[in-house]
This record gives C-alpha cells, structure tokens and sequence, in this order.
C-alpha cells in the first residue's frame, strides 16, 4: 500500500514539486496533470484493508505460502491485528530519480549491446541469488485475465 499510494506520490512530487516547471516554463503540474497527493493508510478504511488482503494473497500464491482463513476476511479481528503489528519505514527521497515526461520518449527503441550487457549483469545477480534460496524453491506464476 505505502508503495503504490504514498511513497511514489512522494517521490514523484519530490522530483517534481506542486511549483515545478517545463522546459518551456509551463507549469508542469497543469490539466490534464493535477498535483497528487499521497494517501496516508488508515486500518479503519475497508477498501485499504481490501487492497492488503488483495495484494497479500496474490504475493503468497506467487511464492507457494498457505494463506490462513483470517487472511481471507478482511473485516477479522485476526486480520486487522496483524495489519496493527506492522511497521512501515519512514519514507526518504531518492535525489536521482529520473521520470520520463515526454510521452514520445516511453516508446520501445530497438535493443543495444548495452542492454546486453545489462541483461547479463541482471542474470549473474539472480544466479548469485538463487544459491540463497532452499532447495526445490519454486515461484507459482499467477495468471492474470485481461
């Protein structure tokens, strides 16, 4: 939840604050772009509590976990102590955190020997990693309909 609905609002807002300009000198923040505002997690808020249970049971689907039947009720008193018992770090800025603003520039170019190399980096770490893990672990994909 803090990352989806706080945390990037605060990092976008960050990088581009509610007086931020354009290139041209624009506000940047004009329609159809408003100022976000981060929303603060309340357990007495049933569609947060919603969300977590949501996002929980996909997570441990993905990773094999049983999920208890308290998980699964969202309006249980098992449910909202362990949403009680959880401690969110305190949010801090990234300073080099860089935002694509031109909508032209999100389109795909073709591949480089860079992103090779990127690539095989990426796979040496997963490598290194995967010796971290018991053995026979393995990742339930979760399908999605679209």
């Amino acid at each position: 939840f803090e990352d989806y609905f706080s945390n990037r609002v605060k990092q976008l807002t960050f990088t581009f604050p509610e007086d931020a300009a354009t290139s041209t000198g624009f506000p940047f923040w004009s329609a159809p772009k408003r100022f976000p505002r981060p929303l603060v997690f309340s357990v007495e808020d049933v569609a947060h509590r919603h969300f977590i249970m949501a996002a929980s049971i996909l997570r441990a689907e993905a990773f094999c976990i049983n999920v208890p039947d308290w998980a699964k009720r969202p309006d249980s008193n098992e449910f909202v102590a362990a949403i009680k018992r959880v401690t969110v770090s305190e949010f801090h800025p990234k300073r080099d955190v860089k935002i694509v603003t031109d909508e032209k520039a999100t389109t795909l170019t073709t591949a480089s020997t860079d992103d090779a190399a990127v690539i095989d980096g990426l796979i040496l770490k997963l490598d290194e990693r995967a010796t971290e893990l018991p053995s026979g672990f393995r990742m339930n994909p979760i399908q999605f309909e679209k």
